[in-house]
């Protein structure tokens, strides 16, 4: 259930075998605060409320129905607006009093010098509730039809113009994926569940995959009887090895390396990972041309999983010091953790949102993982999942406002996508059902 911790229990077995336990769960409550739940106000999260007003050249097409319900999706899918009269009611403003804005739908015809017609074009208008025109949005027509990958990148522009940040429609999320008797491997899709491809081959297990900054580079964690190996992968060249253990050494030998996991630093030049020596599991950073390490805590406990914040100065990981596996904070600058989850049960998986401000993280509750949205500043906490089932293994879309994780609702681990006021779950992916899914990691980068 839990893919993380692994690599790191593995030092107490004979090397050859190779088993790895995967055994994360979670909780929450902050150092000098209150036990008591707060549901955090706000997140940050507004979305626009807007109302499509289809004109006459739109409404006499044929296709008029059909391509606003592809619109009401995509609409919805961004994660920043609410429709009138949405068919998804996660999606649906509550009135009139709750629209910002129009858009204003026609279809406009382009004729040459000559008079010929040169093409047709599928124009999204924003206006203000006054029908002022804000900005016009173009979506090309081809043989009367327009492509929804346009449509996405064409919303994308609208969320940006309003947002100022770039909008989600359409981008990549890596994530394990276990087939039967086959061994896990890391695959890619898109946000509508399509372009489902493999990232890694099944020569080995593959897990913990994260992206970049950028998005143009993955690195993940295999396992195979000769050891285990960070690979980084540009989809440029050859997916290649940075950092190895050293099967050759004995466990007793100073030489003997486990590595797993990585998260990125100082804009991707370097990596955050997960490193045992001597049976002693610790941070460390690792500079990918200068082959360095450079370790980062220093506690005969287990830590990892490491995810730094988004200006590079803060770190978050999981360590087992306190007997449960808990979340601390450490300061790159001090390099004095502290722990930010208490209690009884267990907490992991944490990863920072895009703008630093808040931590998703799983916290078991009632005897079943849920995903917590958490602000490590002040201490408050809230519940984005609940249920009967484990969800898990959280990741923030780049622009913050939707997180994919992983949920047991079907009896199997697949991936869904929730938005960050707890509305508009959806699942992901359409994979057979006994195909297995994990540890999700968002990059803006399409595919």
């Amino acid at each position: 259930m839990r893919l993380h911790i692994i690599l790191l229990r593995q030092l107490s077995l004979s090397f050859s075998l190779i088993i790895f336990y995967l055994c994360f769960t979670s909780s929450l409550q902050a150092q000098t605060y209150s036990n008591e739940e707060i549901v955090i106000s706000g997140l940050g999260f507004a979305r626009f409320g807007v109302t499509m007003v289809p004109e006459k050249s739109f409404t006499e097409h044929p296709d008029a129905r059909r391509w606003l319900r592809i619109i009401d999706r995509n609409l919805c899918w961004s994660g920043v607006f609410l429709v009138t009269d949405s068919r998804y009611k996660t999606c649906r403003t509550a009135g009139a009093a709750q629209v910002d804005m129009k858009i204003l739908l026609k279809l406009e015809r382009r004729y040459g010098d000559s008079g010929a017609l040169v093409s047709k074009h599928l124009m999204l208008t924003v206006a203000d509730n006054e029908g002022a025109e804000l900005f016009p949005l173009d979506l090309p027509l081809r043989k009367n039809r327009f492509s929804e990958a346009d449509l996405m990148d064409l919303i994308n522009n609208m969320s940006a113009q309003l947002t100022g940040l770039e909008g989600v429609l359409g981008s990549t999320i890596a994530f394990t994926l276990k087939q039967p008797k086959r061994r896990k491997i890391i695959a890619r899709i898109n946000t509508h569940g399509k372009k489902l491809a493999a990232v890694s081959k099944n020569s080995s297990i593959s897990l913990l995959p994260s992206w970049s900054p950028q998005g143009d580079a993955i690195v993940y964690t295999t396992l195979s009887r000769s050891g285990t190996a960070i690979i980084y992968n540009n989809f440029k060249n050859r997916p290649v090895k940075i950092l190895r253990s050293n099967t050759s050494a004995t466990r007793s030998s100073k030489n003997f390396l486990s590595v797993s996991g990585g998260s990125w630093y100082s804009e991707g030049r370097q990596l955050v990972v997960t490193l045992s020596r001597l049976g002693n599991t610790d941070l460390y950073t690792f500079d990918k041309q200068k082959r360095k390490e450079t370790r980062l805590t220093t506690h005969r406990a287990i830590d990892t999983v490491p995810d730094l914040s988004p200006d590079n100065e803060h770190l978050i990981f999981v360590s087992d010091r306190t007997g449960h596996e808990q979340i601390f904070y450490l300061q790159l600058g001090t390099k004095i953790p502290f722990q930010l989850t208490f209690g009884r049960g267990s907490s992991s998986d944490p990863v920072w949102s895009p703008d630093g401000t808040l931590i998703a993280y799983s916290k078991i509750s009632r005897g079943h993982s849920q995903i917590h949205l958490m602000d490590p500043f002040t201490g408050e906490d809230s519940s984005l999942t609940r249920g009967r089932y484990n969800s898990e293994q959280p990741a923030w879309s780049p622009d913050g406002r939707q997180i994919a994780f992983v949920s047991s609702s079907t009896g199997r681990d697949k991936l869904y996508v929730i938005f960050v006021d707890g509305t508009g779950r959806r699942r992901l992916t359409r994979t057979p059902k006994d195909f297995e899914e994990g540890s999700p990691t968002w990059t803006v980068r399409k595919f």
